[in-house]
């Protein structure tokens, strides 16, 4: 069962920043997933939410900022640091040399970032990212057909927080391969009939031994976790 850094190591480092994905690196995670938005001149940025209050020193929407204005916000603040919100393109660099997954989670589930896929496709084509080491997730899954249809390439991953009446059948008309579930979204029934399926479920975010235990039982491909030691050391007790 493979352990996905998410947003970087986030328990320890500031979350969807560079030291938190270097961490990553060095903890030996075996995919790394981050939040992708983009500013008002069309630049993929990393960050969780839409705007940058909670997680920098900054203000304001994303998408009323442009790269320029959203580099001057320290991403690790709360965190005595100093580091700019990172680009995605910076982000491929870093891992590019490594054997890591990427998981990218586009998030236009609340602003839309009309062009965002095809941004997207653009960047991980100029930079020269493999693309069998790159799962694309979303809450809207309008955004997963969008990018279906210009290109077959990346793998797809439907997120949810909550059951999806007959998923295996929604997941084959979006031709996504993943279900990224929310870790109280699935029974063990649905989730076992899930991994029979030939399905990668990917639950987030894990935190409790208990959950740990439960998705190991189940085997699952992989789980999103915070902090990778944790969840390596107890998954080999």
């Amino acid at each position: 069962m493979k352990l996905f850094a998410h947003r970087g190591v986030m328990a320890h480092y500031p979350e969807n920043t560079m030291s938190a994905f270097r961490a990553a690196i060095h903890t030996g995670a075996d995919g790394i997933e981050t939040d992708v938005h983009m500013t008002r001149d069309g630049i993929l940025v990393l960050i969780h939410d839409e705007s940058l209050e909670r997680t920098t020193d900054g203000r304001g929407r994303v998408v009323d900022l442009t790269f320029a204005e959203l580099r001057t916000a320290n991403a690790a603040v709360h965190f005595g640091g100093d580091e700019p919100v990172p680009t995605l393109e910076e982000f491929l660099a870093l891992v590019m040399p490594t054997t890591l997954c990427v998981n990218l989670e586009l998030k236009t589930d609340i602003e839309h970032y009309p062009g965002i896929e095809e941004r997207l496709i653009e960047v991980v084509e100029r930079t020269g990212f493999p693309a069998d080491r790159l799962v694309i997730s979303s809450f809207n899954h309008d955004t997963l057909r969008r990018l279906r249809k210009l290109t077959t390439e990346y793998e797809l991953a439907v997120l949810s927080s909550r059951r999806i009446a007959d998923p295996v059948a929604y997941l084959k008309q979006l031709d996504a391969s993943a279900l990224h579930p929310s870790v109280r979204a699935f029974t063990d029934a649905e989730i076992e009939a899930l991994v029979e399926a030939g399905i990668f479920v990917r639950p987030y975010t894990v935190k409790t031994l208990d959950q740990l235990a439960r998705f190991r039982e189940l085997d699952v491909d992989a789980l999103f976790v915070n902090d990778i030691e944790w969840a390596r050391t107890h998954l080999t007790l």
